[in-house]
């Protein structure tokens, strides 16, 4: 059957025509606006062993973009536990999503900032069934070295992303940018941790749904901080020969709070990201302004009578 939605006439601005629940009120992606979200404390993920192992991942080219699944026999390889997820959760695929250019691409941005792309590594709670992802910026460098950059990174230590990290990721695409149909399909060797990755300490926490029709909302979101250095011919290799972009724009937040599990939030130089107030600021600013209101009512009552008893 020939799915109702693509990333072109049939994409992410007419996705709620067909599926209702992609125009929902919890949808994901967000524009992550850092002066509005909230500190909470979260315990560290704890990876089981497995991801510290290299293992076969089949790619598959599903229409939309490539699938990365574990092809093993053993069930217990991946899963996790902590970050404030309750329960255990298994590794069911990852994926990328990219755009036209460098600066474009993320589905998720952060006042108002893209990244070139963003690596979804999506897990299911083995009892309820939820699903969690983990989400990691991609941030591109032109194809020279790190010192001789031609457009300025949004990190200011490219060594942030770690050699093994790099390595893992150009094993992936020298292999899955030939997957140029849909249905094509190739087996790789890959070590999960190196593909996620050092920099899974900071993050941002909300509840959201899948960026992809059907929109299933009840989606956990981890957002990672600090984002991973990818060579832009890499990500060129997908726009040129895969899908030229193949993401959804951030969703209206509504009522739904972002929590940070770091103390220190960087605020925004753009004056609109760092006004911002929560819902609960915003109810105290109306109380505030209503006894302020009732402050001066009472004051021009009380000039009032002064005035009127001077006069006998």
């Amino acid at each position: 059957m020939c799915e109702l939605w693509n990333y072109h006439d049939l994409g992410p601005d007419v996705w709620s025509d067909t599926y209702a629940t992609c125009a929902a009120h919890s949808q994901s992606p967000i524009n992550i606006q850092t002066a509005c979200t909230d500190y909470q404390s979260f315990t560290p993920f704890s990876f089981q062993s497995g991801y510290n192992l290299t293992h076969n991942f089949t790619l598959h080219n599903n229409g939309h973009t490539i699938v990365g699944r574990y092809t093993g026999n053993s069930s217990t390889t991946y899963k996790l536990t902590g970050g404030g997820l309750n329960g255990t959760y298994e590794f069911l695929q990852f994926h990328l999503h990219w755009g036209e250019n460098y600066k474009s691409g993320s589905e998720h941005q952060v006042n108002g900032m893209k990244y070139a792309g963003e690596i979804h590594f999506v897990h299911r709670n083995t009892e309820t069934l939820k699903l969690a992802v983990l989400g990691f910026f991609m941030e591109s460098i032109p194809n020279t070295s790190a010192s001789n950059t031609t457009h300025t990174t949004k990190t200011s230590d490219i060594s942030e992303t770690n050699n093994s990290t790099l390595l893992e990721w150009q094993k992936y695409f020298a292999v899955s940018e030939y997957l140029r149909v849909m249905n094509n399909a190739t087996t790789v060797s890959l070590n999960l941790s190196s593909l996620m990755g050092n920099n899974v300490g900071n993050f941002w926490r909300y509840d959201g749904s899948l960026t992809t029709p059907p929109c299933t909302e009840g989606v956990i979101w981890t957002v990672f901080k600090v984002p991973t250095i990818f060579m832009e011919n890499e990500l060129a290799s997908f726009r040129n020969n895969v899908y030229f972009e193949d993401y959804r724009g951030p969703q209206p937040l509504y009522d739904r709070t972002v929590y940070r599990n770091f103390l220190v939030e960087e605020i925004s130089s753009i004056p609109d990201y760092t006004c911002c107030l929560t819902s609960s600021s915003n109810s105290l600013r109306k109380v505030f302004d209503l006894n302020n209101l009732l402050i001066e009512g009472l004051k021009y009552i009380l000039s009032f009578i002064i005035i009127f008893c001077t006069m006998f």
